[in-house]
């Protein structure tokens, strides 16, 4: 019978193990939700400031205000590469002294962007690649700026020379 015991003793210490270790790992991997909306809150800022980085205007209006930003964050397959490409982007900025990305002037936050498009580091390459990409189109396909650009012509400088009339 004592052998007995010393087994149901191991059992529930390995039972007692196995609810820590679960317990630890939810404790890990899940955040308050006070303190993921405030990383939401930092990756969204920080999807904005690049926008007007990259597309600040100049005689149009910024990226934010067409809400260029806001079109791109809502894009759930992107998510994971943002929060990634935020991430290193603060890093980087925290070598230079900053806080975060948001802490750096616009020179220094264009030079870091350039060095993240330089780097050989694969995945920050395609977050500045897609950032480009999603924030180009979105840009440009936005009604405010869309209607900036009076061109109403021909898409090419030969017109339509595989069809008679214009597509419908």
């Amino acid at each position: 019978m004592g052998e007995y015991r010393g087994v149901m003793k191991r059992r529930r210490f390995l039972q007692f193990l196995g609810y820590f270790s679960l317990g630890g790992l939810l404790w890990r991997f899940s955040r308050p939700s006070w303190q993921a909306a405030a990383s939401e809150e930092h990756i969204a800022r920080s999807v904005a400031a690049l926008a007007d980085l990259m597309f600040p205007g100049d005689g149009l209006p910024r990226a934010t205000e067409v809400g260029v930003h806001r079109r791109v964050l809502a894009m759930p397959e992107l998510g994971n590469l943002i929060a990634k490409g935020v991430a290193w982007l603060d890093k980087r900025a925290a070598l230079e002294g900053a806080a975060d990305f948001l802490g750096l002037d616009e020179a220094r936050r264009l030079a870091l962007v350039d060095a993240a498009f330089a780097s050989r580091d694969e995945a920050i390459q395609s977050f500045v690649l897609a950032m480009r990409f999603q924030l180009g189109t979105a840009y440009y396909s936005a009604p405010a700026i869309k209607s900036t650009f009076a061109y109403t012509g021909p898409p090419q400088p030969e017109g339509f020379p595989d069809f008679q009339e214009r597509p419908a």
